[in-house]
């Protein structure tokens, strides 16, 4: 993987103090593909009710005009296994992908204190109005 294009910040909600996060750019040796590698400050964090310390909660890929979030902790796990991955619907921004991450690691976190086993988690099995908020 390599390092390509710029770095991107954005408020994670139209309020700043919501806090941010921050895509960065690489090339995916295996694809091809651009993946911006999301990560998030302590504020967004604890915004979303994600547990510190959390800061790489994903990645996304601009493919066909919508954009790909996939949830990770850790990109090796996604590379090799091994590790809670998920794969999100499509969003048609990047901040609402962005926030799907987020969202659903919220999810995760929640459904974990209510007894459940992340490694069963998958978005598409979520109801319809969970998976309109995750995209929302």
């Amino acid at each position: 993987m390599t390092g390509v294009g710029r770095v991107v910040t954005l408020a994670v909600a139209d309020d700043v103090d919501w806090g941010v996060a921050t895509l960065t750019p690489i090339v995916d040796a295996t694809s091809g593909h651009t993946v911006h590698l999301v990560t998030v400050d302590e504020r967004a964090a604890a915004c979303f009710g994600l547990a510190q310390p959390v800061t790489l909660i994903g990645g996304i890929v601009r493919m066909r005009g919508r954009w790909a979030p996939t949830a990770y902790r850790d990109r090796a796990h996604l590379l090799n296994g091994g590790g809670l991955v998920y794969f999100l619907p499509d969003a048609p921004s990047r901040i609402r992908a962005v926030r799907a991450l987020l969202r659903w690691w919220y999810v995760v976190a929640r459904r974990t204190r209510e007894g459940s086993d992340p490694r069963h988690l998958d978005p598409c099995q979520e109801n319809s109005a969970t998976r309109r908020w995750l995209l929302g």
